[in-house]
């Protein structure tokens, strides 16, 4: 193939992705390129003179990936590593002994879930059937990288690593020392144009995930904390006399006080207890409630729970006894047994998320809900807030 004709080739794989997934299109579109015959991968994302770029050696693109259309579906894949921010969510831990492969795994198992299924399959990607074929093990649908990376590194434990990666390379992720808040910034700008490029043409279907991802960028959530803060203002205890406040009922009547509110509230904290709970993210959660301890003013009350609920007196002196399931009934059955008032008080689940599915029969609406990255709650019908801690 002359380079005419390779050219055209990759410029035929750009105009398919942009007709078939255009957010997809317009993330590469809005990316720099950068064509480089001497890397090691076919394509890669690179942090470099302040801009994300796309390295593409056209030799390697157009000798693995036989059409227009492979090529598109892998440009979707980089796009796909761009929407999720792998290149900064992982650089740092990338460079840890044993931890390149593991992630390089669990990361294209999450983005390969989302390629656009009508171009076909993408030749060397590595799927959930791979896993399966090679460990006999089912892993769960359209989960987050860090899940896939904490089951690959169970599953590595009893067998050798799948054979290597033939789309693309991950070395260039941990090229941004010391510019890492830059290159966050950067990699924002290329989603909220891409979105602002997709929403102007009309077209194009996107899984929700995706959609739900890109809209963290466009709208980012406020930090649990800060939202916790409000939900701990907000809740009135009682009505006190005021003269500086007019008389709601008689507004003409200056010799009739007013009414405020006077806020204050019961913080009731439940730490997942369960057996499903690793030691590193007890450990993870005891530090959060610590945190909560010293930055909010309020009646707290914290607890322990899997089936049944413990007071625990004293946080910094608890030791964990690992139990057994987990039903999340048992923290508002608790709730209820020691007469917490609804109106009063603001529930922070620590939890992993793994628990009954059915939905929870309960008066108290204040309630925080704060997950690993990457978890779900598993009851059928949520309430309340779910963070990320």
């Amino acid at each position: 193939m002359n380079k005419v004709e390779r050219d055209n080739l990759i410029v035929d794989g750009i105009k398919t992705l942009l007709d078939e997934s255009p957010l997809y299109g317009n993330i590469i579109m809005n990316l720099s390129r950068e064509s480089n015959s001497k890397s090691l991968n076919a394509l890669s994302l690179k942090w470099q003179n302040h801009r994300w770029f796309l390295i593409i050696n056209p030799d390697l693109l157009t000798k693995r990936f036989a059409n227009h259309r492979q090529i598109a579906l892998a440009l979707a894949h980089e796009a796909l590593h761009v929407i999720w921010q792998h290149p900064l969510r992982y650089a740092e831990q990338r460079q840890q002994i044993n931890q390149a492969e593991l992630i390089d795994l669990g990361t294209d198992l999450a983005v390969n879930q989302y390629l656009p299924e009508a171009l076909g399959k993408l030749p060397g990607a590595i799927t959930l059937q791979t896993i399966f074929d090679l460990y006999g093990k089912l892993l769960p649908e359209y989960e987050d990288s860090s899940v896939y990376i904490d089951h690959m590194s169970t599953l590595l434990k009893k067998k050798s690593i799948p054979s290597g990666n033939n789309i693309d390379g991950h070395d260039d992720w941990q090229n941004m020392s010391g510019s890492e808040t830059e290159a966050k910034s950067a990699l924002n700008r290329v989603i909220k144009k891409a979105d602002e490029d997709t929403k102007r043409s009309g077209r194009g279907f996107l899984p929700g995930a995706v959609r739900r991802q890109v809209d963290e960028v466009n709208q980012p959530r406020r930090n649990w904390r800060a939202i916790l803060r409000v939900g701990l203002s907000q809740v009135p205890d009682k009505k006190q006399d005021s003269r500086a406040r007019f008389n709601r009922r008689q507004p003409y009547r200056l010799d009739l006080a007013g009414e405020v509110s006077s806020f204050s509230t019961q913080l009731a904290i439940f730490i997942d207890n369960s057996a499903s709970i690793s030691d590193q993210e007890a450990g993870k959660m005891i530090a959060t409630v610590l945190q909560i301890t010293k930055q909010f003013d309020a009646d707290m009350h914290v607890f322990s729970f899997d089936t049944q609920v413990q007071e625990v007196q004293k946080i910094n002196d608890w030791s964990r006894h690992t139990g057994g399931g987990t039903t999340f009934q048992s923290i508002f059955d608790k709730l209820a047994q020691e007469k917490f008032d609804p109106a009063r008080t603001v529930v922070v689940i620590l939890t992993d998320g793994d628990g009954e599915k059915k939905k929870l029969q309960t008066k108290f609406g204040r309630v925080y809900w704060l997950l690993p990255r990457g978890k779900k709650l598993s009851i059928s019908q949520p309430f309340g807030k779910i963070e990320t801690m």
